[in-house]
């Protein structure tokens, strides 16, 4: 395991650890009152994740022997949106990947898709995410006769918990995986077919609804 995910593995230990205290404390310093259900109810639809994550990603493709080693960096992620209904949210997702690929280039990936997220039971954390969009990638981890900038059609799935999910400002930890159609690469001992960039991310976030 490397260092970034020993990292990302820690930070999620600490988040779980940490919440039953944060929850024991908040509890002790309110004091229930007629009206406390009705303040604990979410009043703004707006929906904002901010957060990083550990990245692992790795090119492959589907008619080919192309052999590509996983590279271990880490990414910022950026949703905003609003909220449908307790359970929905619905909205925009920024992904920014910076890599190095086997040749020393530096790789730049950015996911800019629409997202949508779901809780199955309202009474738990736990939520699932998914959509589609554009990936645009700069000198992607195979070895390009001309490196440029490659667009290619993108989609992302994962899951995750979401603690202090009734408040104005809560935090979550979660998994996805990002995949971009890369399409055909120009490489220097000939061209690669249907080259797909896939992209596993585990992190944190903080949440404001």
């Amino acid at each position: 395991m490397s260092r970034i995910h020993r990292a990302a593995a820690g930070l999620f230990l600490v988040l779980v650890v940490l919440t039953p205290a944060l929850a024991a404390g908040q509890a002790a310093q309110q004091t229930p009152t007629p009206t406390d259900s009705s303040s604990q109810a979410l009043t703004s639809r707006t929906w904002i994740v901010l957060g990083g994550s550990a990245t692992t990603l790795r090119g492959t493709c589907q008619f080919c022997e192309l052999e590509t080693g996983y590279r271990h960096t880490w990414s910022l992620l950026a949703d905003v949106g609003f909220r449908i209904n307790p359970r929905a949210d619905v909205g925009a997702e920024v992904l920014w990947v910076p890599a190095t690929s086997e040749a020393g280039d530096d790789v730049r990936t950015t996911y800019i898709a629409a997202v949508g997220q779901f809780r199955p039971w309202s009474s738990a954390g736990f939520f699932l995410k998914g959509g589609a969009g554009m990936a645009i990638v700069r000198n992607f981890v195979v070895d390009l006769e001309s490196p440029a900038l490659q667009k290619a059609l993108a989609i992302h799935f994962g899951g995750g918990w979401e603690f202090r999910r009734e408040k104005r400002v809560g935090f979550e930890v979660f998994g996805a995986q990002h995949a971009a159609a890369l399409g055909d690469f120009v490489l220097r001992e000939g061209t690669v077919d249907n080259v797909m960039g896939n992209y596993w991310s585990l992190g944190a976030a903080l949440v404001i609804r």
